[in-house]
């Protein structure tokens, strides 16, 4: 039973008497080709996170700031790039981004994920096609060199349990002249 306020100093000085109530460490089984990974909270980057990998999959282990007892939460954010060629695909003239949604964490429940898709400056006609509802808004992310900004199609899902971790599409529609756009900018600037 846990009484009064946690105590850092107590879990640590003795971590077998709360090991079996709390949890301490979690551990993210990324997609292949992972990269650029990041862990941030609240506050900012923490650095106390662990990144293996190898030809089959990439883990990260991360640490909360503070060790988690049943019923409590803690909020966070793991992100990280991939190599587009194994998600990207075009299909006459469309191009679509073929993931997998859900919580890259297993046997978790998550009270509310948010999967945001930043799609390059110049793109149209954005539309999901996902196997259950959700929440869908369009932002706008404004990058080095943007003129008008990137496209950010966000999906906000409540109550997401192991079995949304299904794949999802997210097509658009892209010229190649948008390609040349900045360093087109760079050489006539």
């Amino acid at each position: 039973v846990l009484k009064g306020r946690c105590s850092r100093l107590d879990y640590q000085a003795s971590p077998h008497t709360h090991a079996a109530s709390a949890f301490s460490r979690l551990v993210a089984s990324l997609l292949p080709g992972a990269h650029s990974v990041y862990y941030r909270d609240e506050i900012g980057n923490i650095s106390t996170s662990h990144l293996r990998s190898d030809s089959r999959k990439i883990e990260i282990e991360i640490e909360p700031r503070f060790p988690l007892f049943g019923g409590w939460r803690t909020f966070f954010t793991i992100g990280y790039g991939l190599p587009l060629e194994d998600y990207l695909f075009e299909d006459e003239g469309e191009r679509f981004l073929n993931f997998s949604f859900g919580s890259s964490i297993n046997e978790l429940v998550i009270d509310e994920l948010i999967v945001k898709v930043v799609l390059p400056e110049g793109s149209s006609g954005m539309y999901v096609s996902i196997p259950f509802p959700v929440e869908q808004q369009q932002e706008t992310k404004i990058s080095h060199l943007d003129m008008s900004g990137r496209p950010v199609v966000v999906l906000r899902k409540t109550n997401v349990v192991p079995e949304h971790n299904q794949h999802f599409q997210v097509y658009y529609e892209f010229s190649s002249f948008s390609m040349l756009r900045e360093p087109l900018m760079l050489i006539l600037g």
